[in-house]
């Protein structure tokens, strides 16, 4: 056989050598009220005919959660029962080695034979924050169209400001990049992986759904500037000057990944930088304009209003969650999501007292008081 034939041969054999007897746990998210138990369940994939009914598994420890210290291989399973001893979130059990009949070289891959196992204080609870984050997610994916309706009813985009709006789309353009890229880009997940070994995904397609859903709606809003009555508004020198630093930026990243100066997985954080950048400061113009008009007609407070719940929502959840788990540390260990969650809120109060405390009797401009506000 020649060389290059037999070479082939091995490219062709390899990945089925390399894929037999993998030990995997097909369930990777567990949850256990505190004192109860569950059964994690090994199973062993694209085995091989040897028999490998005599293999005991060793499994890690935690002071969280209690079980055997090792477990038999049986008709290429292998079941544990796991008892939640404290409340914890995301602790590992995992197959750290294994021995066959004696054999210090275990037969098995054990790179997927794991599970994440949190022990919670309640059920309730944990329905509880689903049915929060679900409505947060559903009160901010709607908080674009009040103001959509808005222009539209006017005919105006008069009391808009152009500022907020632009950095708006520039701040959910980097967000729906960086969600589509975490959720569909293999390269990118891998790279997660690697730095971030055996924790959850950092998107789920909610996440996807709302970004591209937030830019579409940005979008439709500029359009709507384009052929809307918009006074003498325009988009600032400032502003501008702000985008063109964040768009740089973001080019900059994808040069430099294109370079290999820098990991795909960079890339995609810097897209994150740039939302959060937006975040604090797109509030600025529309507040400032609103203070400089005394007058919040044109802004729409439905818009506010839905943001506000959003916002509100968002943080009820990192709490019961920490109180579920008994783990406050996402508000000092993800300073940055409860950080931003902070400003808009602080903001949307700022534009409620605007509307209905310091500008409540401020009038349409002539040409649009047969309209009313939204």
């Amino acid at each position: 056989m020649s060389f290059p034939v037999a070479f082939l041969l091995v490219l062709f054999l390899v990945p089925f050598t390399f894929a037999t007897n993998n030990l995997v746990v097909r369930q990777k998210e567990l949850e256990i009220v505190i004192g109860g138990e569950v059964s994690v369940n090994f199973q062993i994939k694209n085995h091989t005919s040897q028999s490998l009914n005599a293999t005991r598994i060793s499994l890690s420890q935690s002071p969280y959660i209690s079980h055997p210290d090792a477990i038999l291989v049986d008709n290429w399973n292998a079941n544990v029962t796991v008892l939640g001893s404290q409340l914890v979130s995301g602790a590992i059990l995992e197959a750290l080695n294994c021995t066959t009949d004696g054999s210090i070289t275990c037969p098995l891959d054990l790179e997927d034979a794991f599970a994440r196992i949190t022990v919670i204080r309640s059920h309730f609870l944990a329905i509880l924050i689903q049915i929060v984050g679900w409505t947060y997610f559903f009160a901010w994916s709607i908080s674009f169209y009040p103001q959509m309706y808005l222009n539209f009813k006017r005919k105006s985009v008069v009391g808009l400001n152009f500022d907020f709006l632009s950095l708006n789309l520039v701040g959910f353009c980097a967000y729906a990049i960086f969600n589509l890229l975490m959720y569909y880009n293999s390269h990118v997940k891998n790279e997660y992986n690697i730095v971030n070994p055996r924790s959850p995904p950092p998107v789920l397609l909610n996440d996807v759904v709302f970004a591209v859903h937030a830019f579409l709606a940005c979008f439709i809003t500029i359009l709507q500037c384009l052929f809307y009555e918009r006074d003498n508004q325009s988009v600032s020198s400032k502003c501008i000057a702000l985008m063109i630093v964040l768009i740089s930026f973001g080019f900059c990243s994808a040069a430099a990944t294109v370079l290999r100066k820098i990991q795909l997985l960079s890339f995609v954080t810097s897209l994150s930088y740039i939302k959060m950048a937006v975040t604090c400061c797109k509030y600025f113009p529309q507040a400032y304009f609103n203070y400089t008009r005394k007058s919040t007609v044109g802004w729409s407070i439905g818009n506010i209003m839905l943001d506000f719940t959003g916002g509100t929502l968002d943080i009820l959840q990192m709490i019961l969650q920490a109180v579920n788990v008994n783990d406050w540390s996402a508000f000092y260990a993800n300073p940055v999501k409860f950080g931003l969650g902070f400003v808009s809120i602080f903001f949307d109060i700022i534009f409620m007292v605007q509307h209905y405390v310091l500008y409540p009797n401020a009038e349409e401009p002539k040409k649009n008081q047969e309209t009313s506000r939204f």
